[in-house]
């Protein structure tokens, strides 16, 4: 049985050589858009050097005094009793003993929160200082006139 049609001769191309050309092609025009491109590859990306990680000094911090978190300008302490002079206010006040490493050349805002026996918040008050030279120590005092205050808690402290 012979057949009049051409076609019906010609041999079959493979189903695994024409998967090999298109895995090739694919490869070639990915070496290609990567010399023309170089800032696209992935090994670039992923070999390029990590971001320097930033620490926090606290090499200057003097001993009892804790860095502040959001400056590394600043640390702080609570006032003891004996640093600590109530006579102004009629509730509770607490003090805080606060150093700067660089100093604050428009002044240093601090402000506490107020908690009752419970551990609710149940008010607020600040201080203020006008410049402070690097290296020195500021006590800020908080006062307040309210009868159910219990205990504090540092909310803020603001180099200006």
């Amino acid at each position: 049985m012979s057949s009049d049609n051409p076609d019906a001769r010609k041999p079959r191309m493979k189903l695994w050589k024409i998967v090999l050309i298109v895995i090739f092609s694919l490869w070639a025009l990915g070496t290609i858009a990567e010399m023309i491109n170089p800032s696209s590859s992935v090994t670039t990306t992923i070999s390029s050097p990590k971001e320097p990680i930033e620490t926090y000094d606290d090499s200057w911090i003097p001993t009892g005094f804790t860095g502040y978190a959001t400056d590394d300008n600043l640390a702080w302490r609570w006032g003891t009793k004996s640093e600590t002079n109530c006579t102004y206010s009629s509730g509770a006040c607490w003090s805080v003993m606060v150093v700067t490493k660089d100093g604050c050349p428009s002044g240093l805002y601090g402000e506490i929160a107020i908690l009752d026996k419970s551990e609710v918040q149940i008010d607020y008050t600040n201080d203020t200082t006008t410049l402070v030279p690097a290296g020195t120590k500021v006590k800020m005092t908080f006062d307040t006139f309210n009868e159910e205050a219990d205990t504090a808690r540092l909310s803020q402290l603001t180099c200006r």
